[in-house]
């Protein structure tokens, strides 16, 4: 009787698409959630930090301030539309990492 000095393999490690979706997964959400905090973080510190840009008349009465606080709410709707998106592709992954 021998004896593996190895650990047991656990079978979703083997499997390349489970490999494949959570590496997917990790490096979409660890970009997604950097780029939601510089972007949600840079209107305050602009705010605090540079006022004469947040000042400038963009159009009309309207200041790049304003204009980078609208921007925000964009950001989030069209981050939620990638999320959706790029879901698609993990679910698809997911049926084949079962199989």
């Amino acid at each position: 009787m021998t004896v593996s000095s190895a650990p047991p393999v656990h079978p979703t490690q083997r499997n390349a698409a489970y490999q494949q979706l959570v590496a997917q997964r990790n490096a979409f959400t660890l970009t997604m959630t950097a780029t939601f905090l510089v972007l949600y973080f840079l209107l305050p510190l602009l705010a605090g930090y540079n006022k004469p840009l947040m000042a400038t008349k963009v159009l009309g009465n309207v200041t790049f301030g304003y204009v980078l606080a609208f921007a925000e709410f964009i950001m989030g709707w069209a981050m939620a539309y990638l999320y959706v998106v790029k879901a698609r592709t993990f679910d698809r992954l997911a049926q084949e990492a079962q199989q």
